[in-house]
Order: C-alpha cells, then sequence, then structure tokens
C-alpha cells in the first residue's frame, strides 16, 4: 500500500512550512538543498523536518494538509511539540546530497519499515514511518544489450501516480549514472501503455501539490529525454495522457495495431503539464495536436503512423525493438 506524508518543516525563527507529499525523503532533500530557491522554503531555510503523518490515502492526507495550513501559529506549534518538544530534526542524516535509494537504505537501517499507514506518528517516536520497500508499479529487466522497463499495476491500466513517477524518476537516473547505459524499452501489457495520471488523486490535489506533481513529471520526461542511450517506447492498447506524455518523451515509438492515443484531459476540464504540450506539435504538427488537447480526439495506429508518432505498427513491438537492436539499427 502507499503511503502519502503531510510533513512541517521549521526554518530561521521557527518559521512553518506545511506540505503534502508521497515521497518524504525526497521531498525532504529538496527542501534541504534548496531546489527551488524562490520558495518561501528555501528563503526561510526550512531545512528541519519536525513533524510529519502519514496515511493510505492521498484524499487523506490532502484535507489534513489544508486543515493543518488553516491552524493558527500557536496551535502549530503545539502540534510540533506534543511529539517533537526539542524540534529534532528527525532527517538530521539527510543533510548531505544523496540518492533516494541511499536514504531508503539509511531509513531502513534505523527504524525498518512499518504498515501503520493511515496513522498518526505516535507519541515520542522520532523515526520515520513509512512503506519502504513497497511493491513497485513497475519492473526493471536487466538483458544483453538493453534494459526493459515494463509498467504495471493491479489493475493492469498502469497509472502514473505521484509515487509511480517518483520511482521510475528514481529507477532512470540510475541506469543513467551506469558505466555504460544501455538503451531502454519502456512497455506497459497487451491491452494499456498507461492511462497516465491517477484521476482520484488529480482530484484530491490543491494548487501547491499540483505544482508539486506537475514538477515531478516533468523531472520523469526531462530524465528520459536526457538519457545517454536510446530510449524506445513499445506501445499496445491505450496511451493516454501522462501516459502519452511518457510515450513522447522517449526518442523513439513503435506500436501495436491496438494501440490507441489521446489526450482527454480536455473532456475532463485538465491540460498536462508533463511537456506533451510541447512534444506532441514537433511530431504531428500544431494543427493535429490541437485536435487532440483541444477537442480530446484519439488516434489509432495507423493514424498514428501517418502522422509520425510512431515509426513502425508491429505485432510485438518488443521484438521488434530488440531485433533492430540486433541489426544494429
Amino acid at each position: 500500500m502507499k503511503s502519502y506524508f503531510v510533513y512541517i518543516m521549521a526554518g530561521i525563527r521557527r518559521s512553518i512550512y506545511i506540505g503534502f507529499t508521497g515521497r518524504l525523503e525526497v521531498r525532504v532533500k529538496q527542501h534541504k538543498v534548496g531546489e527551488y530557491p524562490d520558495s518561501f522554503s528555501a528563503k526561510y531555510h526550512c531545512h528541519k523536518l519536525v513533524y510529519y503523518e502519514v496515511y493510505s490515502s492521498p484524499h487523506s492526507a490532502l484535507a489534513r494538509e489544508t486543515e493543518l495550513k488553516g491552524w493558527t501559529r500557536e496551535k502549530k506549534i503545539a502540534l510540533i511539540e506534543s511529539t517533537n518538544p526539542k524540534w529534532l530534526d528527525l532527517a538530521v542524516d539527510w543533510g548531505r546530497i544523496m540518492s533516494a535509494h541511499e536514504m531508503r537504505r539509511m531509513i531502513l537501517r534505523r527504524v525498518g519499515s512499518d504498515s501503520s499507514s493511515g496513522s498518526r506518528p505516535p507519541q515520542n517516536d522520532m523515526g520515520l514511518r513509512t512503506n519502504i520497500g513497497q511493491q513497485l508499479s513497475f519492473e526493471v529487466q536487466q538483458e544483453q544489450g538493453f534494459t526493459l522497463v515494463r509498467l504495471r499495476s493491479v489493475d493492469k491500466t498502469n497509472r502514473l501516480t505521484f509515487a509511480t513517477v517518483c520511482e521510475l524518476n528514481h529507477a532512470v537516473e540510475t541506469l543513467a549514472r551506469a558505466t555504460h547505459p544501455k538503451p531502454l524499452i519502456i512497455t506497459g501489457n497487451a491491452q494499456f501503455f498507461s492511462v497516465g495520471a491517477d484521476l482520484n488523486e488529480i482530484a484530491a490535489l490543491n494548487a501547491p501539490s499540483a505544482f508539486e506533481f506537475a514538477r515531478a513529471g516533468q523531472k520523469l520526461m526531462r530524465a528520459i529525454a536526457e538519457y545517454p542511450a536510446t530510449v524506445f517506447a513499445a506501445i499496445e492498447g491505450h496511451c493516454m495522457g501522462g501516459g502519452l506524455d511518457l510515450a513522447l518523451a522517449c526518442h523513439r515509438r513503435v506500436c501495436g495495431p491496438n494501440a490507441s492515443f489521446g489526450h482527454r484531459g480536455a473532456a475532463l476540464g485538465l491540460m498536462t503539464g508533463w511537456g506533451g504540450t510541447q512534444r506532441l506539435p514537433r511530431l504531428v504538427g500544431k494543427g493535429r495536436a490541437m485536435q487532440m488537447f483541444v477537442a480530446a480526439e484519439k488516434m489509432n495506429a495507423q493514424q498514428a503512423l501517418a502522422a509520425g508518432l510512431v515509426e513502425a505498427v508491429v505485432d510485438d513491438p518488443v521484438t521488434f525493438i530488440t531485433d533492430m537492436f540486433r541489426a544494429g539499427l
């Protein structure tokens, strides 16, 4: 089960920043290194994690974040001091820049994993309580000459939740740091490449958390676009919304005959913030892209081939791509 956090960072003169995230260790690192220099947190040096709560539902976490932000300063201070009277930095060991994987190992050594999602931290418990090591929404297979990243989810639709986006970004960045990075193939299953962001999460976002979610998606797409070896999207079935953004960030795209592409956000009053509005027009032209974004029109496999969105329509995209590797193409 995924975990979602409401957290409080403290800075100079005990300034208080309250936030929501699906990856507390990553977000705290961003605060500590000042990754967003124009933010309130950076301005007031909010580098100390002094309080957190963990939830199994993003709706509950976002509602709690909104509640806490409406509290008086005195009430916020009383909440912090009820579990952390000395305002100790609960992430004191996270001061140096380290990868999310290093942080996760460090947390496991200190407190181990915990399945108490949905409850607040117990009195005087200074450890980070999270589902470290939860099952990921993708798998990475190292093969001879390439790496296969297969998206997966319980419902088979391969939704790009906040947690999935962060974990996938970490995996891509880790693979990119290899001495000799191998080409990547990103794929899903026979019915779904990915339907994009989880609409339940989207509905629960407020302005700050929506901005954070957009930045996380942009970071993932940039990591794929800047990957030092060729990245292929092997697409079968539905490739929608954020899933299309993911495919567009790849360097090359091959699809099956049952593939369908679309950005249905306009029908829901949404617009992608993950770079698709820039990448799609470069491939298919501004007019066709506008039809997909504004009119929420879908494109089938043959239309995608004719428009230049994909370079081939084949029965087995992954096998087709690996055969290309063997042929040196």
